[in-house]
């Protein structure tokens, strides 16, 4: 133990007086690690030895390979000796999850104690580890994945402030000279949106940066202990339990991180000709791009919608499978609009309505959400209801349609907890389809599967 307690002394740095750590040695031949050493000469401002106070010519000292082999082959012979007695570490007590020497069993501090053999209880907590460590592991693809989709809502943010400028810019080019200050003050709420999204998603891909980097740095320091030979991993493993036990968050993508598009591009000419008391088109439905399934193009203003080529779209939250919904949930009615929907021969198109709201992942709001639409079917000629269920089907019904229209009106009427939505025909007047539904955020909703436009109608005062 003497020879111990000297060698010991020896191998200790006089900075941290520990056992020494990647050494280096200075032309004094004095020995210190090369991190306490780099520390004592940043307090103290200049290069000298912290012993004898010689100035270093040298600003990086040249390794002492034969002190740092020496202090590990130390390290690693007095790792399994217990540091009380002396003794071999031959037991863990599962009470106090330590291990300990044969003296320390029968030891007041370890009185009714229970204990194992090391070689057993390593071998039962690896196993625990192990189990712990798999989410850990599963976490990590998830915020890896959840990085990359943030990555591709960023660079779209970009390509989307970049298109809506170039639009909003083209909308103030037919306006007169005098209306200048209403085009900037648009752009540069564009540009302030853009500015303020891009920080709120570059802070959540930082955030997700620095959980990545937390828990790939646990999986490595905790694979390491795995590595580790018994008595190490066990000496560390109830502190590496309470790390590896508790999970992260789970990541998410941030809802509504994308632009808002129809803000700036929606109903545009109208709240200028507020200003100008010019005649302008209005349309009572503005089609929101965020939700709009990849084959689905929509026109500059909005108002339009074909099917295409599919495009890369970012995954975000609110992209629907296939159609795309209004950006605005209804006003409180009576509220009508209409859509041409002839437009040559077309394949197969759906009007109706969304009833509810998206609920992020996690959320324990119970809302159903309802669809409620019509279905126009090239093949057989006919016409279909379709009403979503709890079940997770759709209830269809045959609609009986005197001649092929050539656009529908929709209207909704908001009673005190419902709404009655109907599908007309206008050239006819006759009803094509009504339904009282309950009262919930409601959305327009549109798709097509072919490449001539369904078009919305712009508003008139006889509708």
């Amino acid at each position: 133990m003497a020879y111990t307690s000297s060698l010991n002394d020896h191998l200790s740095c006089s900075v941290c007086c520990d056992i020494f750590e990647d050494p280096v040695i200075l032309s004094c031949s004095h020995s210190f690690c090369k991190g306490c050493l780099q520390s004592w000469w940043t307090k103290k401002q200049e290069q000298q030895c912290p012993l004898c106070k010689r100035r270093s010519s040298k600003t990086e000292p040249l390794r002492n390979i034969a002190l740092k082999n020496l202090s590990e082959a130390f390290q690693r012979e007095n790792a399994d000796l217990c540091p009380l007695h002396g003794e071999k570490l031959k037991l863990f007590c599962r009470d106090d999850l330590e291990t300990a020497c044969v003296i320390c069993r029968h030891s007041e501090k370890h009185a009714n104690h229970r204990f194992l053999p090391v070689d057993e209880a390593a071998m039962i907590h690896r196993e625990e580890i192990q189990k712990l460590l798999k989410p850990q592991k599963e976490k990590l693809e998830v915020f890896v994945e959840t990085n990359r989709k943030c990555e591709n809502i960023a660079a779209h943010i970009n390509i989307q402030a970049a298109h809506t400028e170039r639009q909003i810019q083209k909308e103030f080019e037919k306006l007169h000279q005098f209306l200048e200050d209403e085009e900037e003050s648009r752009i540069t709420a564009l540009r302030g949106e853009k500015k303020l999204k891009g920080k709120k998603i570059k802070k959540e891909i930082e955030e997700l940066s620095k959980q990545i980097k937390n828990i790939s740095h646990t999986v490595t320091e905790t694979e390491r202990q795995l590595g580790a030979g018994d008595i190490p991993f066990l000496k560390k493993y109830k502190a590496t339990r309470e790390i590896v036990a508790q999970p992260p968050p789970w990541p998410g993508l941030p809802y509504g991180a994308l632009l808002d598009v129809a803000k700036h591009l929606g109903n545009l000419a109208y709240a200028v000709w507020k200003k100008l008391e010019e005649n302008v088109s209005y349309f009572p439905v503005i089609l929101d791009p965020n939700t709009a399934s990849s084959d689905l193009h929509l026109s500059e203003d909005l108002t339009s919608v074909r099917c295409g080529a599919r495009q890369q779209l970012p995954e975000n939250p609110e992209r629907l499978y296939y159609g795309v919904l209004g950006s605005r949930s209804l006003e409180s009615g009576p509220y009508t609009w209409e859509v041409v929907v002839e437009g040559g021969d077309s394949a197969r198109w759906e009007l109706g309505v969304k009833m509810g709201i998206y609920q992020p992942p996690g959320s324990q709001s119970s809302i159903h959400v309802k669809w409620l639409k019509i279905v126009l079917d090239r093949p057989n000629g006919r016409y279909e209801s379709a009403s979503s269920n709890r079940s997770g089907g759709w209830d269809r019904d045959v609609l009986r349609v005197m001649q092929k229209s050539h656009w529908i009106r929709m209207r909704w009427d908001t009673m005190n907890t419902s709404v009655v939505v109907s599908f007309r025909d206008p050239q006819t007047n006759q009803i094509i389809l009504s339904s009282e539904v309950p009262s919930m955020d409601v959305l327009p909703f549109i798709h097509t599967t072919d490449t001539v436009p369904l078009k919305i109608s712009p508003w008139n005062r006889t509708m």
